[in-house]
């Protein structure tokens, strides 16, 4: 087993440094491991060339079998600790998305699966789903194609820069934009200068802006009167209808990916994570 899973992992990264990696092990064990597998087989799996590795036809004809193998041992071991343990589900998600939409409506979850347990792993790092961590993962991304993950759209989500009243009230052009902060996020200073161009405003920077880790940090300081900050809309639909927050300018601008439930491809039949992600799109 152990030489089929250094195979099959090799194989379908086509790399066995990267093989090693996402089995925690060294790549020279991956590299004995699958030498060994050829030796019981008396064939080459692989074409070893200068600084990459490529699947021998052998190889290309294997892969499959043991692929599909793997997969089925591993969601029929799931499926029957499910029936052996209390349903639980951990779910991955952003802290501002965590705060702002997903625990408000995590009440009706609970009320709707009062068997499944279900807890938050809220990172402010962990911008990619972790399958180590977490059972099924709320992201955004611009490139949703890992290889055996599967990714569910929910929504793809308008652009909107938002302020407190005050500032609102001085902000009838885009040109008044310049006389107030723009509050940088981390990762996301690309979504105010789309935002920005949107709305007839060039040339602003964020470079002497407050700077903040988190959507959440920033839009508190949007709120408290300290500048502007362009956030996904679904973040402050509450703030907008309260009035603690304005949209002074109207723009119709998309980010340019979308926010997806993600979980490992073999996993996809397991009742806690179906029930979440039909509670989840019912949202």
């Amino acid at each position: 087993m152990t030489t089929l899973r250094a195979f099959e992992a090799a194989a379908r990264l086509l790399s066995f440094k990267a093989a090693a990696e996402e089995l925690r092990v060294t790549q020279s064990a991956i590299s004995h491991q699958v030498a060994s597998l050829e030796r019981n087989l008396g064939i080459p799996l692989f074409v070893r060339l200068p600084g990459r590795v490529e699947l021998s036809k052998e190889g290309a004809l294997y892969f499959p079998v043991v692929q599909d193998a793997l997969d089925r041992i591993a969601l029929t071991t799931d499926l029957i600790r499910q029936t052996n343990t209390p349903a639980s589900l951990t779910v991955q998600v952003y802290v501002t998305v965590a705060v702002r939409w997903l625990i408000p409506r995590l009440q009706r979850f609970k009320e709707a699966s009062p068997e499944i347990a279900i807890s938050l792993d809220a990172s402010l790092l962990d911008w990619e789903f972790n399958p180590d961590r977490a059972d099924i993962g709320m992201i955004y991304t611009q490139a949703p194609n890992r290889p055996s993950v599967t990714y569910t759209l929910l929504r793809q989500e308008k652009l909107v820069g938002v302020c407190s009243p005050d500032i609102a009230s001085a902000i009838k052009a885009p040109e008044d934009l310049r006389h107030f902060p723009f509050l940088a996020v981390s990762g996301t200073t690309g979504d105010a200068e789309t935002w920005a161009a949107s709305v007839g405003a060039t040339g602003l920077s964020q470079k002497t802006s407050p700077l903040f880790d988190s959507n959440l940090l920033a839009i508190e300081a949007a709120i408290s009167g300290q500048g502007v900050v362009v956030v996904p809309e679904f973040l402050v639909g509450p703030d907008l209808s309260s009035g603690a927050l304005v949209a002074p300018l109207h723009s119709d601008v998309m980010q340019p990916g979308g926010w997806y439930l993600t979980h490992l491809e073999r996993r996809g039949n397991e009742k806690a994570i179906r029930k979440f992600l039909q509670w989840i799109r019912s949202q």
